[in-house]
């Protein structure tokens, strides 16, 4: 129970490590006027899939593959549990680890001139009159979040997906590796048991095997 408690204690602080970074704001990287083009697409005033939609489908989808798997093999609670586990973590580190790496590179959206200047008139020393929130939002462009959490085609998300699986589970190309670590343990007791019973005269010779040189 106690190991249970550090591992859900864990995903609670990665949790709370990435909606604080949500709200921090990202490295401003100088834009140069030349390249203020690359920036003027139309301002997008909502994602095709918003973001608390994008969650619930990257946290529920592996959930319910999971739950299928049990029907149908049923499987015992400590595979689900381990299966949780490795999943709840796997989305902890990528979002913190996605997160860490937009505040640091800063780089702008395809429509961050809009989101800087509303108006569209941009003033000489490149000061932003837009909504420093939006602002801020415009300059987390890389790595995008929906593309890592869709475990798919994003490759911080396989990586992540990857390295939580082994802390649970054996590797891909062992017989094993849909059985966690914890189910194929064999119990101490057992391991007594099965010890072949010590024999009684070691020190007598092997019938047909002479003692002493020849």
């Amino acid at each position: 129970m106690r190991e249970l408690a550090i591992e859900i204690g864990v995903r609670a602080l990665l949790f709370g490590v990435f909606v604080f970074t949500e709200f921090l704001d990202p490295f401003q990287r100088v834009i140069q006027p030349e390249e203020i083009w690359l920036y003027k697409n139309p301002l997008v005033q909502s994602d095709n899939i918003p973001n608390r939609l994008m969650f619930a489908i990257s946290f529920l989808t592996p959930l319910a593959v999971i739950c299928v798997v049990k029907i149908i093999r049923r499987t015992d609670k400590t595979e689900i549990k381990e299966a949780f586990l490795a999943v709840s973590l796997a989305l902890a580190l990528n979002g913190v680890c996605t997160n860490t790496i937009k505040l640091i590179v800063g780089r702008p959206r395809p429509d961050f001139f809009y989101r800087c200047f509303p108006d569209g008139v941009m003033n000489s020393e490149m000061h932003c009159t837009g909504d420093p929130d939006l602002v801020s939002e415009g300059r987390k462009s890389f790595p995008s979040i929906h593309s890592s959490y869709s475990f798919v085609g994003g490759v911080i998300g396989l990586i992540f997906a990857y390295i939580c699986y082994r802390q649970h589970y054996p590797p891909l190309a062992n017989t094993a590796c849909h059985k966690p670590y914890v189910s194929l343990r064999v119990p101490t007791s057992l391991k007594k048991d099965e010890r072949p019973p010590a024999d009684s005269t070691p020190g007598e010779p092997l019938e047909g095997i002479t003692e002493g040189p020849l």
